[in-house]
This record gives structure tokens, C-alpha cells and sequence, in this order.
């Protein structure tokens, strides 16, 4: 039910041309704040940019927590511009592109969250036995507060619009044009891919395998999605990993510049890959095991049902 709910509610084409310039809207009125406060403290459009450029606002006054804060608003923005689109253009309730059923499960996100928090914490420990000198304590404890309430408080906020942007509004979109699953999973897996083309971890490991990780992920989150019939469990699995991204480990090629406890002095992306496919295949069979998981192949790859459904 979760891409035949796509039918209800107003799907013109160019219903679909408007929202997503509402949502670009949004995205391009979050990042307005931080180049406001700029222009009010004096600073000329060339010195902006070049601050822009490199995300370094430190200049102007502005520190590190301050400047992810900044950033993620875009994705506030977004969120926002995403829920005018389905509520007030779409006519459609903001809930199914989580859930078709009448209430979200809360639990299953939190489920999902603190499994994979729990399984990147074990891959992490195995990789620190492997190489412990690769790690150092990086903790900053006049920066870690700050930074433990926007990780808490707004990167669920931006996790949360990226999944309900590609494995909700666009899995389900596409769905409406195609008649087999598997179109929307690919398609929405490598768009999501496309982009984190800018992330700087792309210039500094290369396109090949920083693309074999996105396009996995998108991959692997819509299978969960299409299998659970939800968006909750892809949801929890976003949350934790750019939670854990922001507050335990990080590295200095990594998008996400924080005051994380400890950085890698070096990255190897086969390990990395490696790592992370392993833990994605244990976490689908624990999920699968407790949601008896069954039909892989129809519900992944196979036709989409498309009953009558009465417009509302």
C-alpha cells in the first residue's frame, strides 16, 4: 500500500513541476539566514562567496556548531516546502509518505535507529582493533554541547526530509509512471547518489567508490522501505548514521565538519564499503527475521498493484 497510496489526492504532472519549486524554494529560503546575517555585519558579496565556497564563517564570528546550524537550516527549509507541496498542492495527507496506515510507528523508528546506531558502534570497534592508531581523541568540550543539541535536535530534521524527499515523495511519484517496482528503486537510488556529487568526500576518495556507497545506501534504504511498506525503518537508519557521523568519528575530508570525539587520521574506502554492506546485510536479516520478510522478488522488483483508489 505504500506506493498505491500515491494514487489518492491531485497527481498532474505539473502539480509535481510546482511543488518541487516550492521545495527548492524552501531549501534556497534556509540558507538565506546565514548570508542575511553576513550582509548585516558588512561583509561584500565577493567575501561571501568565498566564505560559501569553503564553508568557513569563521571570519565573520561564525564557529563551527553555528555553521552546521546554519547549513542544515537549508534542509528545514526543504522539509518545509515539502509539506506545503503535498498538504496544500498535492491535497494529500503528509503522512503517507511515511506510512499508508492511520498512525506513524514511532517505535519502529526508534527500533531501527538504535539498531544501526548499535551495529555502525560494532564495525567502528572492529576497524579500531584493526588499526587503533588511526584513531585520535579529537573532543572539544566547550564545542561537544552545542553540538549534541543540534545533532539531536535538527539532523533528524534534515535526515528526515532527505528520506521523505527520495523514498517517499519521489519513490512514490515515480511509481505513479512505471509499471514495475524495480524502476523507482533504481531511479530514486541514483539520484540520490547524483546528489552527493558536491560532498567533498567525492574529490578526495574519487566518484567511483564514493558513488558505490551513495547508490548502495539509496539502494539499500529503498529496499527496506519497499519490503517494510513504510518509510519508518529507512528513517531511524538515516537519523543514526549522520548522528553518529556528527558526534563520534569524523575525518577531514568528511562533509560534516564537527567537533566529533574522535577522528580518523586516514580513510580507506574499501574497508569502509566493505563495513558497511556487512552491517547493512545483518541489519535486513535481523528486520527480516522480526517482520517475517517474505516475496522479495515482487515486492522489490515485481509489478506495482494499482486498485481503484477514490480521489479525496
Amino acid at each position: 500500500m505504500f506506493l498505491q497510496i500515491a494514487r489518492q489526492g491531485q497527481n498532474k504532472w505539473w502539480l509535481y513541476l510546482a511543488s518541487l519549486v516550492v521545495i527548492t524554494l524552501g531549501v534556497f529560503a534556509g540558507q538565506m539566514p546565514i548570508f542575511l546575517y553576513l550582509k548585516i555585519m558588512g561583509y561584500q558579496d565577493f567575501e561571501i562567496s568565498e566564505m560559501a565556497e569553503t564553508l568557513n564563517f569563521e571570519p565573520a564570528g561564525v564557529g563551527q556548531n553555528l555553521t552546521l546550524f546554519f547549513m542544515l537550516l537549508a534542509f528545514v527549509g526543504g522539509l518545509i516546502g515539502l509539506w506545503l507541496s503535498v498538504v496544500f498542492i498535492h491535497k494529500k495527507k503528509f503522512r503517507w509518505l511515511i506510512t499508508p496506515l492511520e498512525r506513524v510507528n514511532w517505535r519502529k523508528i526508534l527500533f531501527s535507529f538504535g539498531l544501526w546506531m548499535a551495529l555502525t558502534m560494532v564495525a567502528e570497534l572492529v576497524m579500531y582493533g584493526v588499526h587503533p592508531e588511526n584513531y585520535e581523541l579529537h573532543f572539544q568540550p566547550d564545542k561537544f554541547p552545542g553540538l549534541l543539541l543540534i545533532s539531536l535536535l535538527i539532523f533528524p530534521l534534515q535526515t528526515s526530509w532527505e528520506e521523505l524527499m527520495f523514498r517517499g515523495y519521489i519513490l512514490q511519484g515515480t511509481s505513479l509512471l512505471v509499471p514495475m517496482r524495480w524502476i523507482p528503486l533504481i531511479f530514486t537510488s541514483a539520484l540520490f547518489g547524483f546528489m552527493h556529487m558536491m560532498n567533498e568526500e567525492v574529490s578526495a576518495f574519487g566518484v567511483g567508490p564514493t558513488m558505490v556507497y551513495y547508490i548502495g545506501t539509496g539502494l539499500f534504504l529503498g529496499i527496506i522501505t519497499l519490503m517494510d511498506d513504510s518509510l519508518e525503518l529507512a528513517l531511524g537508519v538515516h537519523a543514526a548514521t549522520n548522528i553518529y557521523s556528527s558526534l563520534f568519528v569524523t575525518f577531514e575530508a568528511s562533509s560534516l565538519k564537527t567537533a566529533a570525539i574522535f577522528e580518523m587520521k586516514s580513510v580507506d574506502m574499501n574497508e569502509m564499503l566493505v563495513a558497511f554492506f556487512a552491517i547493512a546485510a545483518i541489519y535486513v536479516w535481523i528486520v527480516a527475521r522480526k517482520n517475517n520478510w517474505s516475496n522479495w522478488t515482487a515486492r522489490c522488483l515485481g509489478p506495482i498493484q494499482t486498485p481503484q483508489i477514490e480521489q479525496v
